[in-house]
């Protein structure tokens, strides 16, 4: 756990469950229902001040498909392993490799609002990894003959260029 962490002070129910989920199971799962823009997407709270990891956020996939991932990723850093931008690896989605991108500190406010309250109060931001998924034929967004559908589902937040 992060020293000196100081924890929010909930202001609903909602704000109680987060803080329970994070400290009875390491971390909790913000599900973003998508609108004309911006794809579903979920993201974790928790696992920068439980396990020292970068917290994770995943655009375009099912809810719970997401929540599996982040959990897997939770159950790993709380093992002690540890993703960084760029770490490509084949053991979290059977049958596909995928990669982990920085998100930008510019792009905190557009989609990490729950964690900006609950690490409102440390010294310096948390850390934030993408995970992104390759398409049915291992192709990343970035990759040339990637679907631009795929690409709309899938918002890459880091700059790749």
């Amino acid at each position: 756990m992060l020293d000196n962490f100081k924890w929010p002070v909930p202001e609903e129910e909602a704000d109680e469950k987060l803080i329970r989920n994070v400290r009875e199971h390491g971390c909790h799962i913000m599900g973003i229902g998508g609108d004309a823009s911006t794809p579903d997407y979920a993201f974790s709270i928790g696992l920068f001040v439980n396990y020292g990891h970068a917290e994770i956020v995943i655009f375009g996939l099912r809810p719970a498909t997401a929540q599996a991932i982040i959990n897997d990723i939770r159950d790993q850093a709380a093992s002690g392993r540890m993703f960084a931008d760029g770490d490509v690896c084949d053991d979290i989605i059977v049958g596909h490799k995928v990669c982990f991108a920085e998100v930008p500190l510019a792009d905190y406010q557009a989609y990490l609002g729950t964690a900006i309250w609950f690490y409102a109060k440390q010294s310096r931001p948390f850390p934030c990894l993408q995970l992104v998924w390759p398409d049915r034929e291992g192709r990343f967004p970035w990759d040339e003959g990637c679907d631009a559908g795929f690409r709309k589902d899938q918002p890459v937040l880091k700059s790749l260029s």
